[in-house]
C-alpha cells in the first residue's frame, strides 16, 4: 500500500475508533478489530439504524406536522434513556418537516422548527436540531445551512457542492445524494478505485443490498448503474486482467467537476473526529 494511502487509513482508524467509543456505538475491542473501511462507515450505519425508522419515509409527505405533535403526550421524563428516545422521536418528526421543506424549495426558521416540537421537549431544541441535521446530512446528503443569523433562517441545500439529488422533478421522492457521497468516500478510501464487491460489502453494513428494495434508495444497484453512472458521477469498468471477470467503480467527470475529495471527506468528518487537513493525500 502506498505511503499516503497507508497514512490515510491510519488517520481514519484512529479518529473513528475514538468516535465510536465516545458515542458508545462500539466497544474498544470491536472497534480495533475492524478494518479502516468498515470503521469509516460504522457511524453512518448506526445513524441509519437509529434515525431511519419506517416512519421517516411513511410520513415524509404528511400534512402539517402540528397534528402529529398534538397527538403526542407532553411529558417530562426524568430517566435519561427515556429522554434520549423521546428526543430521537422529536428529531424524526423534524426530519419529516425538513424533507417536505426541501421538496418544496422552502427555507426554514428556528421558530418554524420549534413549533413542531412537543412543548415539554422545546428546551432540548438544540440537541433535537443537531440530531435532525445529522440525519439529513448523512442519510440524505442535504445540508441545513443558516443564512440569516438575525432571524435564524436556514436553507436546505445538496451537500459537498453536488448538484444532483436523484429526486425526479415531478415526484416527491427522497434525496439520494447521501448514498452517492458514501460511494464516493468508499472509492476515495480504497485508493481511487473500488471493486463492485468492496462497494457492496460496505453498503451491506448499512443494510443497503444491491437488488433489494430500500425505502430511500429504491433498488440500489439500479441507482448506481442507471443514475450515478449515467449522470457521470461514477465510472464503471472491468478490472484489467481479472479472472474471473470483476468490475470496479471510479469517480466520474461530473464528480470531479462539482466536488473534491476534501469536500466529500469533510461532509462526514464533522462527525467522525477526523481532521481532513491532517491527511497528506488531500
Amino acid at each position: 500500500m502506498p505511503y499516503t494511502q497507508r497514512t490515510l487509513s491510519s488517520e481514519l482508524e484512529r479518529g473513528l475508533v475514538a468516535q465510536s467509543q465516545a458515542t458508545g456505538l462500539v466497544g474498544e475491542e470491536e472497534a480495533r478489530d475492524s478494518t479502516p473501511t468498515t470503521l469509516l462507515f460504522r457511524f453512518l450505519a448506526e445513524v441509519s439504524v437509529t434515525f431511519l425508522l419506517n416512519e421517516v419515509i411513511a410520513e415524509a409527505n404528511e400534512e402539517d406536522q402540528e397534528l402529529h405533535n398534538q397527538e403526542r403526550e407532553d411529558v417530562h421524563p426524568d430517566d435519561d434513556e427515556i429522554l434520549q428516545n423521546a428526543l430521537q422521536k422529536e428529531a424524526l418528526a423534524l426530519v419529516r418537516y425538513l424533507l417536505r421543506q426541501y421538496n418544496s424549495c422552502q427555507p426554514v426558521t428556528d421558530v418554524d422548527m420549534l413549533s413542531r416540537i412537543t412543548g415539554g421537549y422545546r428546551p432540548h431544541f438544540p440537541v433535537i436540531l443537531d440530531k435532525a441535521c445529522i440525519c439529513m446530512q448523512l442519510l440524505f446528503g442535504i445540508d441545513v445551512k443558516e443564512v440569516d443569523t438575525l432571524f435564524h433562517t436556514h436553507v436546505l441545500v445538496i451537500a459537498a457542492g453536488i448538484t444532483y439529488d436523484g429526486v425526479l422533478s415531478h415526484v416527491q421522492g427522497m434525496p439520494k445524494t447521501g448514498l452517492l457521497i458514501i460511494v464516493l468516500c468508499i472509492i476515495f478510501t480504497e485508493g481511487g478505485c473500488a471493486t463492485e464487491e468492496a462497494i457492496w460489502q460496505v453498503l451491506d453494513k448499512m443494510e443497503v443490498y444491491p437488488d433489494s428494495e430500500h425505502v430511500i434508495f429504491g433498488i440500489p444497484r439500479k441507482l448506481l448503474m442507471d443514475d450515478f453512472v449515467y449522470e457521470q458521477y461514477l465510472e464503471y469498468h472491468q478490472v484489467p486482467g481479472s479472472d474471473p471477470i470483476a468490475y470496479e467503480f471510479r469517480w466520474g467527470p461530473r464528480a470531479y467537476a462539482e466536488t473534491t475529495q476534501r469536500k466529500v471527506l469533510e461532509h462526514w468528518a464533522k462527525y467522525s473526529g477526523i481532521d481532513p487537513s491532517s491527511i497528506p493525500t488531500l
